[in-house]
């Protein structure tokens, strides 16, 4: 018994060890020995800034920190800064009031999650987030473009088919309505 608790702690204490041995002083790694590669393109911004943002997980976390506190309209306002989307009065009329209806629908929106970024060339992404809503979840996928050093908003799309997140194929239901 003592010698599993020894083994567990030795794995558990020893491992980091084990991966700071085998770093250089200065923090790098030793040459030949095993890196660690984590693909995290994107992370949560530490501090809010002040001037225009122009990092897409900064946007993205500015409109649904405004959708928290239910301003729709400035949530979009944030979003589409700088982007044709903003340009076209009309379109932007329907994504808030699709916004609202959806908020009144699944509920007030408390939080988001970041599920994905899939990056194509070095100009073009997407970003998925999950936002929790009081009563069902929605994927929201931000498409973003940055064509001069500046990333701007070029599409948006909202809905509630949470199954391609899980990489399930989407159920197929009789025109009837059953399954």
């Amino acid at each position: 018994m003592k010698a599993r608790i020894f083994t567990f702690l030795t794995v558990i204490i020893g491992g980091p060890m084990a991966l700071h041995a085998q770093e250089k002083p200065g923090g790098k790694p030793a040459v030949g020995g095993p890196r660690m590669q984590v693909s995290a393109p994107l992370s949560e911004p530490a501090a809010p800034t002040t001037g225009p943002i122009s990092d897409p997980v900064q946007i993205v976390s500015a409109f649904f920190s405004l959708l928290q506190k239910s301003s729709v309209d400035a949530a979009y306002a944030s979003l589409t800064r700088g982007s044709r989307i903003a340009e076209k009065p009309e379109e932007l009329k329907l994504l808030k009031a699709k916004t609202h209806e959806a908020i009144e629908a699944f509920g007030a929106i408390s939080g988001s999650d970041h599920v994905d970024t899939k990056i194509v060339g070095a100009r073009l992404l997407r970003a998925t987030y999950v936002s929790h809503g009081r009563v069902f979840p929605l994927r929201w996928r931000f498409y973003f473009y940055n064509p001069d050093g500046i990333w701007k908003l070029i599409d948006l799309r909202v809905d509630d088919k949470l199954t391609g997140i899980f990489d399930e194929p989407e159920e197929r239901r009789e025109p009837d309505g059953k399954p």
